[in-house]
């Protein structure tokens, strides 16, 4: 029987963008897409959604190991993870983007 994986957190080497603006990473051979990454950080993720059994996770990005040169501070203080979905964007550079 499969168990949920919401709230786990794991740490993650994150890949290219993906369809819907979230990054490819993976997890003991899994795809995990990423929100509020960029391609190239260490981040530690938040499971927002998926089981043990799987094929691929949801999470958020909620502390930053390693920073891409692109990302910057969020202007928005309801970006981010948890919050305002509107502006998943808002931490890379304008030319990044």
């Amino acid at each position: 029987m499969s168990e949920s994986l919401v709230g786990t957190a794991v740490v993650v080497d994150v890949g290219p963008v993906a369809h819907g603006g979230h990054h490819v990473a993976r997890h003991e051979g899994r795809v995990v897409f990423v929100r509020h990454a960029l391609t190239g950080e260490r981040v530690r993720v938040r499971v927002t959604d998926g089981q043990s059994d799987s094929r691929f996770l949801r999470a958020d990005a909620v502390e930053v190991l390693e920073a891409s040169p692109d990302r910057v501070d969020r202007p928005c203080p309801y970006a981010g993870p948890g919050l305002c979905g509107g502006c998943d964007f808002q931490h890379i550079s304008l030319p990044r983007q």
